[in-house]
């Protein structure tokens, strides 16, 4: 709720200050005395809540904050505007809506798998058509491989690999074969 106190000690990290209606005695913390040069017998409007940190009484009223000031913000957002370099806008491209849109990936790999005429490649070739990088291409392989589109054959240095030394993609399985 929003009182008038009068400040009854300042310090260098805290004060105490007294509700002008009810004379009860308020604790000022060290965040609002910093954000205000507050003077002994001088009057305010502030924000006051319950003390819940006093079990004793003595101190009722805990203020959170008190009106005109801005915790230094105002200040130091004008300060930071002023040594700021004036801003450039940056340079973006007119938008022709009348420009064909941007191909997918799945349809940029999609096209150049369809231009292999059923022969067997490889993910590195796909994306150097496409211009794709070369892992943008293998995931679209292989998600055209999970839906059932293509085939692949993984090739192993070793029995003891998890992860396949080449792949290689292609249509269907009999070309694969030859």
């Amino acid at each position: 709720m929003l009182k008038e106190i009068t400040t009854t000690y300042a310090g260098d990290h805290h004060a105490f200050a007294v509700l002008t209606d009810t004379f009860e005695q308020a604790y000022v913390p060290n965040s609002v005395v910093s954000s205000i040069k507050l003077e002994v017998g001088r009057t305010y409007r502030a924000g006051v809540v319950e003390n819940r940190h006093d079990p004793k009484g003595q101190t009722p009223w805990f203020v959170t904050f008190i009106e005109g000031s801005d915790f230094g913000l105002r200040d130091k957002l004008k300060d930071a505007l002023e040594t700021m370099p004036p801003a450039e806008a940056p340079i973006t491209p007119e938008w022709d809506p009348f420009a064909e849109p941007e191909k997918a990936p799945a349809a940029l790999v999609r096209e150049a798998v369809d231009a292999m005429n059923g022969e067997p490649f490889l993910a590195s070739e796909v994306a150097e058509i496409t211009g794709l990088k070369h892992n943008q291409a293998s995931t679209c392989l292989n998600n055209m491989f999970t839906s059932g589109d293509l085939s692949c054959a993984k090739i192993y240095r070793s029995a003891a690999q998890g992860r396949s030394t080449q792949t290689v993609w292609c249509e269907t399985v009999e070309r694969l074969m030859k």
